[in-house]
């Protein structure tokens, strides 16, 4: 470390390069890191953790059960012991009304376990078309929230209006601040929360089952069983807007939707959108072209598609760099990069291995690109880690309890988030989320 900070202030190391050099360092600390292991649920019923999300500060953690329930977790509380822990301060569930007997409104509430323990200190950042009411809660203006309230129905009456009946696939944290959040779900739903009351605010119904959501800027992008790939335009509120219209070659499913991770106040860098089918074909789409996609990604000899079954799940360079990596249940995990919109097969990662991901829809977290390495979910129960630059295993993560009852049923891994921000003290932590065997997000911090 000081050898690095001596390259960096001798001007051998650009700022880029001085960080990239730390994160790594800190992510080289996972190894030997302490583990927490808390339950997603408090009663003795095992949920699985369908998804997580961490916000730009590192402080909240979003999850989503199987149960259709979606929690708040404020991370690093300080408790009056002086200890930090982990305390859950929101959670929401669904559960059936009786049709002819009449309950008492907070009755119900109580029953619902919707936890409201104190207000979220929610940071915003103001945008001109939405107005100086950005700080309001749910980091929007007025204009904005009138918006999306007139566009459903109102909660006044029915309490159980706006929450999922079934599992939750998906949460993403808005990308501008932790006012707003969105979650899809297999009762064919995406809904957008206002994080400081933990109520649903708007919620669209697509009729097809949501395998996963990516936000970027104003956009919010939603895969379905649909063969075309769909839109959240929040500006507007309007309908979903669908891409490729005009195509009829697409006749398959969408499993997996990520935007480019990239500067969203440059003006100048393309706003890309990679999306993954049933039948493995890969498709950019450039969201300034309209209805046309950008490429797909075929093999250089071959122009065979990029993956001879299912491609369940997509990842960006973290960097902002046009590459990406793809797997699907053909076992393979493939990095490629875009050139002048041509695709371009870089490297494989690992080895070809059909049995770590031979499901379809076991989850919608199968990749994370994170600095220099690549976080694989495996069918194995394990999450494997590759290196970027060479396609070579680093690390693998395995459940760290080993009970008895743990040695007789694995559990796998449905979801996985990592915090990187080391502008603050939190530094970087790494969460995995578990299946209904066990029902528990596992933390590895720094």
């Amino acid at each position: 470390m000081n050898k690095t900070f001596l390259q960096w202030r001798l001007g051998k190391l650009d700022s880029y390069q001085f960080y990239e050099k730390i994160l790594q360092n800190e992510i080289d600390k996972l190894k030997e890191a302490k583990t927490e292991v808390y339950n997603y649920r408090k009663s003795r019923l095992s949920i699985g953790v369908t998804s997580l999300a961490l916000d730009s500060t590192g402080q909240f953690l979003l999850a989503s059960g199987e149960d259709g329930s979606v929690a708040l977790w404020a991370l690093d509380e300080s408790c009056s012991d002086g200890q930090l822990v982990n305390k859950r301060v929101h959670f929401a569930r669904a559960e059936t009304r009786p049709a002819k007997e009449k309950v008492d409104e907070k009755e119900y509430l109580s029953q619902r376990h919707v936890v409201m323990r104190r207000p979220i200190s929610v940071s915003t950042t103001n945008h001109s078309r939405w107005g100086q009411g950005a700080g309001a809660p749910g980091g929007s203006s007025g204009k904005f929230q009138a918006s999306i309230e007139s566009s459903i129905p109102r909660r006044d009456h029915d309490p159980q209006v706006g929450f999922h009946a079934y599992s939750v696939t998906s949460v993403k944290w808005y990308s501008s601040d932790n006012g707003l959040f969105f979650t899809g779900s297999n009762d064919h739903k995406v809904k957008i929360w206002d994080t400081n009351t933990f109520q649903v605010a708007s919620s669209y119904d697509l009729g097809l089952r949501v395998a996963q959501l990516d936000a970027c800027a104003d956009l919010v992008a939603v895969a379905t069983e649909d063969s075309h790939p769909r839109l959240l335009d929040l500006r507007s509120m309007s309908a979903t807007i669908s891409l490729g219209v005009k195509r009829t070659d697409m006749r398959e499913g969408i499993n997996t939707a990520k935007f480019s991770r990239h500067d969203t106040n440059s003006a100048t860098a393309p706003l890309l959108l990679a999306t993954g089918d049933n039948a493995g074909n890969v498709r950019v789409w450039d969201l300034r072209m309209s209805n046309q996609a950008l490429c797909d990604l075929t093999e250089p000899d071959t122009m065979a598609k990029a993956h001879a079954r299912c491609c369940n799940d997509i990842c960006w360079d973290p960097n902002g760099s046009l590459e990406l990596v793809t797997t699907g249940n053909d076992g393979k995990c493939k990095m490629w990069a875009l050139h002048n919109s041509q695709s371009r097969l870089i490297r494989q990662l690992g080895a070809t291995d059909v049995m770590a991901n031979r499901f379809r829809r076991r989850t919608s977290h199968y990749l994370m690109w994170e600095g220099p390495y690549v976080f694989c979910n495996s069918d194995h129960g394990e999450i494997l880690v590759y290196q970027s630059s060479n396609g070579r295993q680093w690390h693998s993560f395995q459940y760290p309890l080993s009970g008895s009852r743990d040695r007789l049923i694995t559990p796998r891994f449905q979801s996985m988030v990592m915090q990187t921000g080391l502008a603050n003290s939190i530094g970087v932590r790494l969460v995995f989320g578990t299946d209904n065997t066990h029902g528990k997000i596992v933390q590895y911090k720094v």
